[in-house]
C-alpha cells in the first residue's frame, strides 16, 4: 500500500474524531423518545431499516460512505483556507493554547466575529477549545495544512525565481 503523506494521516485522524461526534450526535437524536432526526414521528408502519439508527444504515453502503468523507474533507479544506481563517491557524501554530482576547488583537476581529470563525474552524476538526480555559489550540490536521501550504508556497517560490527569465 502507498505510504500516507502526513497531511493524509493528521486530516484523516482529526475528521474521524468530527464523524465520531457527529454520528454520536445523529444516532441520540433517532433514539429520541419516538422521533426521527427530522423532529417528525416514526411511522409505525415504516419498515425497521427505515427507524433503524443511522450509523447501522452506512455498514454496508461504500457510496455514502464515499461522500460523507469527501463532504468532511472538503468542507474543512474550504473552511481553512478562507483567509481570516487561515490566520487563525497560522496565529495557533504558533503558540500552543491562545486566548480569545489574544486572537481579538491579533485579528482585529470583534468577539462575535471571532467566535464564529473559531466555531467553524472547531466544527470542521482544525481547531478546538478548552472548555474552561476558553482557550483555543489548533489541531494536528491544522498543524499538518499549515506545514503542507508553507511547503508548497516555498517550492513555488523558488520556481519562479529560477525559471522567471524562461
Amino acid at each position: 500500500m502507498k505510504e500516507l503523506s502526513e497531511l493524509t494521516l493528521a486530516l484523516a485522524e482529526d475528521l474521524w474524531q468530527r464523524f465520531r461526534l457527529l454520528a454520536m450526535i445523529v444516532d441520540r437524536t433517532e433514539r429520541f423518545v419516538g422521533m426521527t432526526p427530522a423532529g417528525f414521528p416514526v411511522d409505525p408502519q415504516l419498515p425497521n431499516e427505515v427507524a433503524a439508527p443511522w450509523q447501522q444504515s452506512l455498514a454496508g453502503n461504500k457510496d455514502e460512505i464515499q461522500a460523507i468523507a469527501l463532504d468532511l474533507i472538503l468542507r474543512a479544506l474550504q473552511t481553512a483556507v478562507e483567509p481570516t481563517n487561515f490566520q487563525i491557524l497560522q496565529i495557533l501554530k504558533e503558540q500552543p493554547a491562545v486566548s480569545f482576547s489574544e486572537l481579538m488583537r491579533a485579528t482585529r476581529l470583534n468577539c462575535l466575529s471571532l467566535m464564529e470563525r473559531v466555531n467553524d474552524l472547531i466544527q470542521v476538526g482544525l481547531a478546538v477549545k478548552d472548555i474552561q480555559t476558553g482557550q483555543v489550540q489548533g489541531t494536528k490536521a491544522a498543524a499538518s495544512l499549515l506545514r503542507f501550504v508553507e511547503e508548497t508556497q516555498g517550492r513555488l517560490c523558488e520556481m519562479i525565481l529560477e525559471r522567471r527569465r524562461e
